[in-house]
């Protein structure tokens, strides 16, 4: 068996983020620009994408996705790995979420959605059992994009350094053991 096959296909399944160098370089390349020129969203949506993803992994005692550059890790992910159906079904779900939000509203433009808005958004769809017939693709949208900040979060550097449990040079194997006995109940970081 090809150990680098097997590796590379650890990570890969719906909504899961593989862990290759491609998109390491693009972690880095996020954290290290001070200005952030968009590569799949629009300026705009940029903005909104932000606005929702701040609301999913809101900063407490630890740094919340936009201080972490979770969005521009996104955006930069969509562009760079993602095929072009992946892309334009995220896009046609992104646009019918921003036109169900300004429906909603009653605002015209994106920038003038406030936050407590966009958190009742998003609740309409991650929260209800079924989305509305005609919403599916927003609903869809609302459920992606919080699967890519969940695993964006999940593979950060920071987060995997100083929140999960990590250990640059593994040590012994230790089977059946306990996580709070293993880590103190943290997951192990990649």
């Amino acid at each position: 068996m090809d150990r680098r096959k097997a590796l590379r296909n650890i990570g890969t399944g719906i909504g899961a983020i593989a862990v290759t160098p491609t998109v390491v370089s693009l972690f880095q390349s996020c954290q290290t620009t001070p200005s952030y020129a968009t590569a799949f969203f629009s300026q705009e949506q940029f903005a909104a994408v932000s606005s929702l993803m701040e609301l999913i992994i809101p900063a407490t005692d630890i740094p919340g996705a936009i201080e972490l550059k979770l969005p521009e890790f996104a955006d930069a992910y969509i562009a760079a790995v993602w095929d072009v159906e992946g892309q334009d079904k995220f896009q046609a779900g992104a646009d019918a979420f921003m036109a169900a939000t300004l429906a909603s509203t009653g605002k015209a433009k994106l920038s003038a959605v406030t936050t407590e808005e966009w958190d009742a958004q998003l609740a309409k769809y991650l929260k209800a059992d079924t989305p509305p017939a005609d919403e599916k693709e927003a609903a869809g949208f609302a459920t992606q994009l919080r699967s890519l900040t969940v695993n964006a979060f999940k593979t950060n550097e920071f987060i995997g350094e100083n929140v999960m449990a990590y250990a640059p040079i593994p040590g012994e194997q230790r089977g059946c053991v306990d996580l709070m006995e293993a880590t103190g109940g943290k997951s192990w970081s990649l």
